[in-house]
């Protein structure tokens, strides 16, 4: 599912199909990851920018990747899209990188003309 607003994720060119559903999202996560409007890691602070929904559903970000894990570990399976190379990866998934949560954006997106 997807919100109306500008801070959700982007929204899939293609109906979620069951047969090839979980390629579907896990190709819509990485695409999700690598929009630097949403997410973005400033390497010299060594600081990771999420979107805010990643602090809202933290829960479910760190259920759906084990059991006991944090949104870090989940986040640093996408380290390649977020541009964070494989040592800093290795600290994000330790919890030894900081992450701040960006605002979130409710504006609600809308049909540009001819678009």
């Amino acid at each position: 599912m997807n919100c109306a607003s500008i801070g959700c994720p982007a929204l899939r060119p293609e109906a979620y199909r069951a047969e090839v559903l979980d390629a579907q999202l896990e190709d819509q996560t990485r695409r999700f990851f690598g929009d630097r409007t949403r997410n973005r890691f400033d390497a010299t602070s060594a600081t990771l920018y999420l979107s805010s929904i990643l602090d809202w559903y933290a829960e479910d970000f760190e259920r759906a990747f084990r059991v006991g894990a944090s949104v870090g570990a989940f986040v640093a399976r996408y380290a390649e899209q977020l541009g964070i190379d494989a040592p800093a990866a290795r600290r994000l998934a330790a919890g030894e990188i900081d992450i701040e949560f960006l605002d979130y954006d409710w504006s609600l997106n809308r049909k540009t003309p001819g678009g």
